[in-house]
């Protein structure tokens, strides 16, 4: 018999009494069969228990809850991190290598110190979250989370629902988490282990698999929800927003593409070994599946070895990573898109010589696209990326224009004077986050995701005007 372990989160009194089973090697994930009553009741429930609790605490005692937990995820031998760092590899295909260090990455990122961060980066008083502050103006505001957010996870990058819970229960908002077919797991267990530490904060959050679309939960939910995160695809996002009947905050992750710049200065004998390597880590991690991992690459010429030299260097490197942490499988669509491309440019290099291709011999375990001139074009993903010469990278820049609206993340790698001037011109393209190459795949708490706030937008800003507090003053007994 194998180990049975459940794909969902409920708070207590939520009675499942069926389950649909889904063997990984030894485990049996067991997914809720639900009805449409069971999840009004389920958004009921989860307000009563915020009012009760979730409402009541200090913002202060919110960290501190959240980082005793992930302190919990940072010890090697915690058993459901060690149970998600076996489970996920065979839920997702990921190298299991690559998810135990990036997940511990991830979640180490939202320490007391970091969610701190990230609450000053979004408030001027995060104590706004608690009561009514006192403004520079005159008068007071206070912000007030949503009692419920309906959170659509994506499964394209595993621990990444954590994200969206915490920022609700930063906002004391109650939650329900619709998992991805893809990865319906991580979120569970971070419940589970967040109800180790405080179960009355964990009976705040719901997390349900369900088929994406199904209206029996879906329209029932969004009615009753106070505000809406929805990460995936823009078709995904557009959908779900359509489907938004009333005026509250929805916050649409969808498709997005980022890129990668490496300027001469990157390409010195003693720095272009590291510089390729950094950006083969980009290209591997995830297999490229996250938003913020490059799609491209701007390689300036005047360096040590040339744009060209530069992408064989990352063939080489892709190639290396690919015997220590190979590659997911791939669904036959995916193999398709990237034989497509091979073949596509392949042909065009017979006559131009500004185009070659460099890819693995045995199948699509990575691909580079090596172009001559400077240009813009997107990825199949799965370790495929396009490599563009330019004399300088403000050259480049200006193809990205027409492309504004998706882009997001630039690596970028040039010397301390260039950086601020290179950056003005990927913002006024449309670049909202710029990172160092090597680091582009691990968003740091706090950063405007998608150039918006995170927390800001979701909540209600209450101000009592300098007016009313000076009225107030004359009806106190003892004014004279």
């Amino acid at each position: 018999m194998g180990q049975h372990i459940l794909a969902c989160f409920v708070p207590k009194g939520i009675c499942i009494e069926s389950y649909e089973e889904h063997t990984f090697g030894e485990y049996i994930l067991e997914f809720p069969n639900l009805s449409s009553a069971q999840v009004m009741e389920l958004s009921t429930r989860l307000r009563l228990n915020r009012g009760k609790y979730l409402a009541n605490l200090k913002t202060e005692r919110i960290v501190e809850i959240i980082d005793k937990t992930i302190h919990l995820w940072l010890n090697p031998q915690y058993p459901l991190r060690k149970l998600a760092e076996t489970l996920l590899p065979m839920i997702t295909g990921y190298d299991a290598e690559i998810v135990r260090l990036e997940l511990k990455r991830f979640l180490r990122g939202f320490r007391k110190k970091d969610l701190y961060r990230f609450l000053d980066e979004e408030f001027d008083n995060p104590g706004m979250l608690d009561n009514f502050r006192p403004r520079k103006s005159g008068g007071f505001t206070r912000a007030y989370g949503p009692e419920l957010i309906l959170h659509f996870f994506s499964g394209n990058v595993p621990g990444l629902p954590i994200w969206s819970m915490i920022m609700g229960l930063l906002l004391k908002s109650a939650g329900i988490g619709k998992t991805s077919s893809a990865e319906p797991l991580m979120a569970v267990l971070f419940a589970q282990s967040l109800a180790e530490v405080d179960e009355n904060l964990a009976e705040c959050l719901a997390v349900l698999p369900w088929k994406g679309g199904s209206a029996q939960f879906e329209d029932v939910l969004l009615e009753r929800a106070d505000a809406v995160v929805i990460y995936g695809s823009s078709k995904t996002v557009e959908k779900i927003k359509y489907k938004v009947r009333q005026p509250i905050p929805v916050l649409g992750y969808g498709h997005k593409i980022s890129f990668a710049a490496i300027g001469r200065e990157a390409l010195t004998a003693d720095r272009y070994q590291d510089t390729v390597h950094r950006l083969a880590n980009d290209v591997s991690v995830y297999d490229q599946q996250s938003c913020l991992s490059p799609q491209l690459v701007f390689v300036e010429r005047g360096g040590v070895i040339s744009p060209q030299q530069f992408a064989q260097f990352l063939a080489s490197e892709l190639d290396r990573y690919e015997k220590r942490r190979p590659r997911a499988k791939l669904v036959d669509a995916e193999i398709h898109s990237i034989r497509s491309l091979r073949n596509r440019y392949e042909a065009v290099a017979i006559s131009n010589p500004d185009i070659d291709v460099y890819a693995s011999r045995a199948g699509t375990e990575w691909t580079v696209i090596y172009h001559g001139r400077p240009g813009f074009e997107g990825s199949p993903l799965n370790r495929t990326i396009h490599v563009f010469a330019c004399q300088c990278l403000e050259e480049a820049f200006g193809h990205l224009r027409p492309y504004r609206s998706y882009l997001q993340s630039a690596g970028i790698a040039v010397a301390p004077e260039r950086l601020e001037v290179l950056a003005h011109c990927l913002a006024q393209e449309g670049v909202s986050r710029i990172t160092a190459i090597g680091q582009m795949t691990l968003g740091v708490s706090g950063w405007h995701h998608d150039a918006r706030f995170n927390l800001a937008d979701l909540v209600r800003f209450v101000d009592i005007e300098r007016s009313a507090e000076q009225l107030a003053e004359l009806y106190d007994p003892d004014v004279e």
